[in-house]
């Protein structure tokens, strides 16, 4: 007899045999990607996260660790968001090998990594070609993205994203090209784009103090995070762009040039005091203070940390 959660799954996916099931694997983005997923297929068909008996799911979306834990079912499709060591990459392509489709982010899953993939029916996703799938960007502003999704076959389908970051664009990416795989029409292909928000702290615009706009990106994930946020900021119109850390390390890879300022608060290892663009506060009140008496109308301040007291709303 079958005990278990795995057990469970794997008796309801037997006894329900048409529902169509997406497992989700990676090292982050995960959440994301789930969220895109649900966002773009809820709008063809019924979408749960995980199991739920109470519903006559059309689709169910899985979100994964470990193969060790995964029920013995052959997906309908694993999305593979990320990966960074070869211990993971065994746990997710175990996964992916046993599924009649796999996509795989072209920018955050090395081609090192392919050793471990055997699955034939392989379709990537990412920034630019070659990936199979792409966003073509044709205008950027704090409204977001407006551009054309471009599949495999290099048809366009124009959408506009209300997302910042180019990275935070892939799961979107990811979602319309499982969209297009399970023939859902172009219109609601858009639908589904055009009605996807971040995350609360992940790059969400946000109407700061005396005028300014605040980009909380504190829900810290990526190693990679503050330099990808540093970039997408950069690249607006604003009189000051403000970069709020926890570490001076993070600062690694970053353009202090195109920055107005950068606040640290906490950890000041490494710092240096010859570098006058950047500001040390060992106290959260202090820091907020300097934000305050430095705020500018229209400036922009990336938060890489938690920091409520300078948001007044947020935009999306």
């Amino acid at each position: 007899m079958l005990f278990g959660v795995k057990a469970k799954l794997e008796r309801y996916f037997r006894k329900n045999p048409q529902i169509k099931t997406i497992v989700v694997v990676g090292s982050f983005g995960r959440k994301s990607a789930i969220r895109a997923l649900g966002m773009i297929l809820g709008q063809q068909f019924v979408v749960t996260m995980g199991v739920n008996r109470s519903v006559d799911a059309d689709v169910v979306i899985l979100d994964y660790k470990s193969s060790s834990e995964f029920p013995d079912i052959e997906p309908d499709m694993v999305v593979i968001t990320s990966c960074r060591t070869d211990e993971e990459a065994q746990r997710y392509f175990a996964i992916a090998n046993v599924a009649r489709r796999v996509m795989v982010n072209f920018n955050d899953v090395p081609q090192k990594f392919a050793k471990y993939l055997k699955n034939p029916n392989v379709f990537t996703y990412g920034d630019e070609l070659p990936a199979d799938f792409y966003f073509e960007n044709n205008d950027f502003s704090l409204d977001g993205y407006e551009g054309d999704f471009i599949d495999e076959e290099r048809d366009r389908l124009h959408v506009k994203i209300k997302i910042l970051g180019e990275h935070n664009i892939r799961p979107i990416i990811m979602a319309c090209a499982v969209g297009k795989q399970f023939q859902i029409p172009k219109d609601k292909l858009i639908a589904g784009t055009e009605a996807i928000t971040p995350l609360h702290g992940r790059m969400s615009p946000a109407k700061g103090i005396h005028g300014t706009v605040v980009i909380d990106d504190s829900a810290y994930i990526a190693a990679d995070d503050a330099r990808l946020g540093c970039a997408t900021i950069c690249a607006l119109e604003s009189p000051a762009k403000t970069l709020v850390i926890d570490d001076v390390r993070k600062l690694k890879n970053i353009d202090l040039q195109l920055l107005t300022d950068v606040c640290v608060l906490g950890d000041m290892s490494g710092a240096d005091p010859n570098n006058k663009k950047i500001h040390y506060f060992k106290e959260e009140v202090d820091l907020i203070h300097y934000l305050g008496e430095r705020a500018e109308e229209g400036g922009i301040i990336l938060l890489e940390i938690p920091l409520p007291e300078i948001i007044e709303s947020y935009i999306w």
